[in-house]
């Protein structure tokens, strides 16, 4: 996820229309915004960016027709199906993985004992995955549901030590969170739902979010969770939020260096060339459309979480979602979109679309690749148009090669949806999976970027090996479609599969291979754990969480989680362990791993937390529990015919107060 620009757009075009965007834009000149915390601070660097001019092409930009492009060689596409199987079977169990949970009464921490396989004993840390698992409140007329990706966040973290798994779970207790939980029913607007809570919503979205222009969005926690320099932070679009290592309790905002700076839920983490150690890059990309400027903000910590460099840069207004690191460049993807101007009128204050709904594709000109200069006193912003009109949200890597040309490889798009229809809310029919497997090669010093199809294979989530980031590598892992039908309508987005390219400057022959959870599961963003000592870039493991559909122990209408655990060397031949979570967690959006052992099982501090809570609450008659939700390290609490009586007694007497 990323800071997503219509927080400032529907105000920025009602006041002031935007003009459409040059092609020659970056021939212009921005000057770096002044910045409010004291330089003394952190090492930081502001530059008055220089654009280098782009060389525009006269071709039509259209994107390639699909049979063009290599076809994918895993098992499940090559027998292609009639036009008249649409996969709705699969689609309707998929989409059972999108299912609201009731809340905090959710919330569980335990030992993990079912478990099929056996998990490697030399496999020691921490799977963590934050994604939106609430996004229901009220019930009857007050029942208020918001779009998936505005739901509060939960952090979902399986601790692997020994051969033994704890699990844990728990909401990120932002602002809102709170405020809306004591209220019991939500108040903030979001970004991704059309429904406004606040009444009435005409007035709300006319008077103050566009003619005043305060579009203050709810702070949600829910898009990603990172354990980086002795600081576990959870982020959504723009702010991060503290939480504490052994318990994933919510500490806040700037307790840390890391949840100090307000940066999106993408990271890279990346070995300095000198041997001084690795760094994780974080950035903010925030867009004025009124004055067609976007204010790029990379930051850079170490391996201690102190923050060593920021580098600030103003170019032209654009969109991007996530980057790519260098030994020499951050690189973003500038995707070719323009603001839905009688959209903001027509549909938004009427509550029939939401923010990011307000921008739309730009066939006028094609992606472009920024490339801003990490070292030195360079103010080049390098400016390359590609030779291939699509979008691009989630990049696999990149690195620089001895010629100095550099190679990006990313997923890409036919068509710019937002946000994420194709995966979120496929339907076998308009919606469904239809991503390709890219790599671009960047010329820097003729200023072209050329297009190379590695794969038709629809995928999304990619992942290398940490060690291999902004490096030459072989390996990727990634989230893939199942299945394909004569009218090109792909599966649900199902498989996990391994690319493995033939050199690490290869432009096609990739070899992949297919790993399919079951008929019913469905696996979610995949993460590699490299084996300690490893020599291989392959050596190691990788982990996802995946969603059965069809579980029949369920407690929660058939769902249920596992984690599996994969031997990357031996891929085809699928999970050394399952381990199935207590509860249902839904898909989630993204996550990663800590190679420490954080939020493991409980610590003398919070076994004490729990006994002295424990017995505050008997002292407390207990009213109403629920057995099915509530689990932690003592035993369960059950509910007495005592406390249904007193239930009932404390309803009538609040019919009757009223």
């Amino acid at each position: 996820m990323f800071m997503l620009s219509p927080l400032q757009l529907a105000s920025c075009a009602a006041r002031s229309p935007p003009r459409p965007l040059s092609k020659r834009a970056g021939e212009r000149l921005f000057c770096a915004g002044k910045r409010g915390r004291q330089a003394s601070l952190m090492l930081r660097s502001s530059f008055q960016a220089v654009q280098s001019p782009t060389i525009p092409t006269d071709s039509p930009t259209e994107s390639t027709p699909l049979d063009k492009f290599p076809k994918s060689k895993v098992q499940s596409r090559q027998n292609v199906l009639p036009v008249t199987e649409t996969f709705e079977n699969q689609y309707a169990d998929y989409s059972t993985g999108y299912a609201s949970v009731p809340g905090l009464a959710y919330e569980r921490s335990e030992w993990i004992t079912d478990i099929e396989g056996q998990i490697p004993t030399e496999l020691e840390g921490t799977l963590l995955r934050n994604g939106p698992a609430m996004y229901v409140r009220g019930e009857g007329a007050e029942r208020f549901e918001k779009s998936y990706l505005d739901g509060d966040g939960m952090v979902t973290s399986v601790a692997i030590k020994d051969g033994k798994a704890y699990f844990r779970n728990k909401f990120v207790r932002t602002e809102d969170f709170d405020k809306e939980e004591k209220l019991g029913k939500y108040t903030e607007p979001s970004i991704f739902t059309a429904k406004d809570p606040r009444k009435p919503a005409f007035f709300w979205r006319l008077f103050n979010d566009i003619l005043a222009g305060n579009l203050k969005r709810k702070q949600n926690g829910a898009y990603n969770v990172l354990n980086w320099g002795g600081n576990l932070v959870a982020v959504d679009y723009k702010k991060p939020y503290e939480l504490d290592p052994d318990t994933l309790d919510t500490i806040g905002h700037a307790a840390s260096p890391l949840s100090s700076v307000m940066h999106t839920s993408h990271y890279r983490t990346v070995d300095e060339p000198d041997g001084s150690g690795r760094r994780c890059v974080a950035f903010l990309n925030e867009v004025d459309w009124r004055s067609e400027t976007t204010k790029a903000v990379f930051y850079e910590f170490d391996e201690a979480g102190n923050e060593v460099s920021r580098r600030a840069y103003d170019y032209p207004a654009s969109y991007v979602h996530d980057l790519v690191v260098t030994d020499n460049y951050y690189i973003l993807f500038d995707c070719p979109i323009k603001i839905d101007f009688p959209a903001v009128f027509t549909k938004y204050i009427f509550q029939k679309s939401c923010l990011s709904e307000l921008i739309c594709e730009d066939t006028d000109r094609r992606p472009l690749f920024r490339l801003f200069p990490r070292r030195g006193d360079s103010r080049e912003v390098i400016t390359i148009e590609a030779d291939y009109w699509c979008y691009a949200y989630h990049h696999v890597n990149g690195f620089e090669n001895s010629d100095g040309k550099i190679f990006f490889d990313t997923c890409t798009w036919d068509k710019f949806t937002l946000y994420f229809t194709d995966i979120c809310s496929p339907n076998g029919q308009e919606n469904f999976p239809r991503m390709k497997l890219s790599r671009f090669v960047i010329d820097v010093d003729s200023r072209k970027a050329t297009h190379h199809c590695l794969s038709d294979l629809p995928c999304e989530l990619p992942i290398t090996s940490w060690d291999y980031t902004g490096k030459p590598y072989r390996h990727m892992y990634l989230s893939s479609s199942v299945g394909t039908n004569e009218a090109g309508v792909n599966g649900p987005m199902q498989a996990l599969t391994k690319v493995t390219l033939p050199t690490i400057d290869a432009l096609g022959d990739a070899l992949e291979q297919e790993w399919i959870p079951g008929e019913s599961k469905f696996a979610m963003e995949p993460f590699f754990v490299a084996r300690k000592g490893a020599i291989d870039e392959d050596d190691g493991w990788v982990v996802a969480l995946v969603h059965d559909a069809n579980y029949a122990k369920s407690d929660f209408g058939g769902r249920g989680t596992e984690m599996v655990i994969i031997d990357a060397k031996k891929f085809e031949e699928g999970p050394v362990a399952r381990i199935r979570l207590p509860v249902y967690i839904p898909f989630g959006v993204h996550g990663s791993w800590s190679t420490t052992y954080v939020a493991g099982c409980p610590k003398t501090a919070e076994l004490e937390a729990i006994k002295a809570r424990d017995s505050s609450r008997s002292h407390v008659p207990a009213l109403i529990i629920d057995n099915a939700a509530i689990s932690s390290v003592l035993p369960r609490v059950e509910v007495t015919k005592i406390a249904v009586a007193a239930a009932i007694v404390c309803a009538i007497l609040t019919v009757f107060q009223f």
